[in-house]
């Protein structure tokens, strides 16, 4: 049993005012599929002046430098002492778990070391900009009293997330916390998403309150990975984010003018293996023939058994316009047949008249 000098009591205001002011949720992410993995992401207000290093710290387990310049769209070669002001939003990138709960939290972490005077409310809200509750703390840490906590014990921070398709689409799904006068149309437009989908998935009804944390399911480019590589779950990549993967030797990232397809290259780094072309020799990233004809040397994934194997392979490149081009041309030829059935008709009707 800790002495109660090494124990952190909440004070009796501070304790009326976690019973009173706090929410018992700061988010409702729901999961369909309990044990499913993939990337999500908060929109976090920076409390205090820190650098890009300060943050993945702060983050650990969860976030690394790389990811948190990739998520930000930074250069790789930004210096770790990089300045953040304060009040910054930064993205902050996490993996999401799916608990058998049907609610997403961040898998492993971040871990919090409690320092003198925290109480759970102030790491929820002050530290981790109300993202989480002291309830979902205390629950995700097995912490009987949310008022007594120790000097130096590490608190597991359960941020929102979800892995769930919306509409039938996969997205990435991003916390956002709501700044004053912003209006859901706003936000949509903002983060491009549909102003419908956003209504619907985040079961809004009233007007938005600042601080209420929403869930913002923000397209992203789509995949040719395997299911069977590491990163299929995980490289989820919205409009102007970038990521490192397969040992940091491939970098993919996503542009809004073409959600169709990553744009993966090589990194050019000598610890990583050498391409193999696809077939045709087609070096990744690089398109053959024109239209809907056109192929792209894809990335599909990685392997690591005994040495790092990068995988690439042919897909069509535009697939969703080709199939949009063929439906408006099946749609056309009907058009067509239809309007010389109707010419025939007519032409049969004229000729019983004149006989």
């Amino acid at each position: 049993m800790p002495s109660l000098a090494g124990r952190l009591t909440v004070p009796a205001a501070a304790l009326l005012f976690l019973f009173f002011a706090a929410p018992a949720s700061a988010a409702n992410f729901t999961c369909a599929t309990p044990g499913a993995t993939c990337q999500s992401a908060i929109g976090y207000a920076v409390p205090n002046a820190t650098t890009y290093a300060g943050l993945a710290a702060r983050f650990n387990t969860t976030t690394t430098l790389a990811e948190l310049l990739g998520a930000n769209n930074l250069a790789a070669d930004t210096s770790p002492s990089a300045p953040i002001a304060a009040e910054a939003i930064v993205r902050i990138p996490f993996r999401c778990r799916c608990g058998s709960n049907m609610v997403g939290q961040s898998a492993d972490g971040p871990i919090y070391v409690v320092q003198p005077q925290d109480g759970l409310d102030h790491i929820a809200r002050d530290v981790f900009d109300a993202f989480v509750t002291y309830q979902e703390i205390a629950t995700a840490n097995s912490i009987p009293d949310p008022n007594k906590i120790n000097v130096g014990q590490k608190v597991r921070i359960p941020l929102p997330c979800s892995c769930d398709p919306v509409d039938g689409v996969t997205v990435m799904h991003f916390a956002y916390s709501v700044a004053k006068g912003d209006e859901t149309s706003g936000i949509a437009a903002r983060f491009g998403v549909n102003q419908q989908a956003l209504l619907n998935l985040n079961k809004l009804t009233d007007p938005l309150k600042q601080g209420q944390i929403l869930d913002v399911p923000l397209p992203v480019c789509r995949s040719s990975i395997s299911n069977t590589s590491a990163d299929h779950s995980l490289l989820l990549l919205p409009n102007g984010t970038y990521a490192l993967t397969a040992q940091n030797c491939i970098k993919c990232s996503c542009n809004a003018n073409n959600y169709e397809q990553l744009d993966c290259s090589p990194v050019q780094d000598r610890r990583c293996p050498a391409l193999q072309p696809c077939d045709g020799g087609l070096k990744l990233g690089s398109t053959n023939g024109t239209g809907c004809e056109s192929k792209m040397c894809a990335y599909t994934g990685y392997s690591n058994t005994t040495s790092l194997s990068i995988h690439t392979a042919l897909v069509t490149a535009n697939e969703t316009a080709c199939q949009q081009k063929g439906g408006a041309a099946r749609s056309e030829f009907a058009g067509s047949m239809w309007r010389m059935s109707a010419i025939s008709f007519h032409m049969v009707l004229i000729l019983i008249c004149f006989l």
